[in-house]
């Protein structure tokens, strides 16, 4: 009697051999289906599929090789057994594959999207630095050049070299010292448009509007000589009418003033 290994070797071993008579080819052929296949040397066909296996083995007119009629019945229920095993296998195979293809999207999902950041981190960077580098642009564009020690004697020449001149819509206009040493100070434009209708800062003369607050800075206090008293003589009120023999301006007091006089000037809409 045919045992259960050699039913299980010759289900594992496809393509499935077998006898027929001449007379019952055509049968045998279609029987076969698809998987079909024909030894022209033994004179054999065979087929690679269990239900064309089943279906060979009743029809009665194929007789599996190697295996004795009465294990017939045996090889067809270890036929649907080996199927249903081929199938599960299958199955999961095809699981394991879907899961190996979902974790490649994930792990490729993911790089792509580490990528992304770097790219967005990098031209994030990049546009901060390009705004910072504006910005600095802008405010060394607006920013005056702090004075230093050898600014009185470049006021000084700056005054010498391009006098004041007369404005009919706006009066004397200042020199690039005036406008620095005013800036330096904190007095606003808007503060300096103020002053004009300041009548303490004393008369204009050739003085323009920034001239004339620098003036006054200079009498608000002397670090070298700190008067006791509010009066001049002819001579020293004279000398402190000039501000470019007072460099530099009392640095404490003229900051005060400027203050005062942003805080008056902002006052007014």
């Amino acid at each position: 009697m045919t045992s259960a290994v050699v039913l299980e070797q010759y289900l594992a071993n496809p393509p499935y051999y077998g006898r027929s008579h001449p007379r019952d080819s055509a049968a045998v052929k279609a029987l076969c289906g698809p998987t079909r296949k024909f030894d022209y040397e033994r004179k054999l066909w065979a087929t690679r599929c269990t239900d064309a296996l089943r279906g060979l083995v009743a029809s009665k007119k194929w007789q599996p090789l190697g295996i004795q009629k009465e294990a017939y019945a045996p090889l067809m229920r270890a036929a649907d057994v080996h199927r249903a095993n081929a199938e599960a296998a299958w199955v999961a195979e095809q699981a394991a594959k879907a899961a190996r293809d979902d974790a490649e999207r994930k792990k490729k999902a993911v790089a792509d999207a580490i990528l992304m950041s770097k790219r967005k981190a990098r031209e994030a960077q990049a546009a901060i630095a390009e705004l910072k580098a504006k910005r600095q642009k802008t405010q060394a564009k607006a920013t005056p050049a702090p004075a230093s020690a050898s600014a009185p004697a470049v006021a000084h020449a700056s005054w010498r070299q391009h006098p004041p001149k007369k404005n009919d819509s706006d009066g004397i206009q200042p020199t690039d010292a005036e406008v620095s040493e005013c800036a330096r100070l904190g007095f606003t434009q808007k503060s300096i448009t103020y002053s004009t209708n300041c009548n303490e800062l004393g008369p204009r003369g050739t003085l323009s509007d920034e001239g004339r607050v620098l003036r006054w800075c200079s009498q608000l206090g002397n670090a070298e000589d700190e008067r006791t008293d509010n009066e001049l003589d002819r001579e020293q009120r004279r000398r402190s009418w000039n501000y470019e023999q007072r460099w530099p301006l009392p640095e404490e007091a003229s900051r005060e003033y400027a203050t005062t006089l942003n805080e008056q000037a902002a006052q007014l809409r």
